[in-house]
């Protein structure tokens, strides 16, 4: 899923990995980590052109 990064946010992916991402940024992530960064406010979903057309 693509995300908008709104604020510098940091996420755990395991006990021994995790991302930083910066404010501003767009990145494509797997379902459940953006998900987390939306509900938590870090983060807002980008509508992409294949998601548009899917939803038309």
């Amino acid at each position: 899923m693509m995300v908008r990064i709104l604020k510098d946010a940091h996420s755990r992916i395991s006990s021994g990995k995790s991302q930083s991402f910066k404010k501003g940024a767009e990145v494509n992530l797997p379902k459940k980590s953006a998900e987390a960064l939306v509900a938590k406010g870090d983060a807002e979903l980008i509508e992409t052109a294949a998601a548009a057309k899917k939803g038309s």
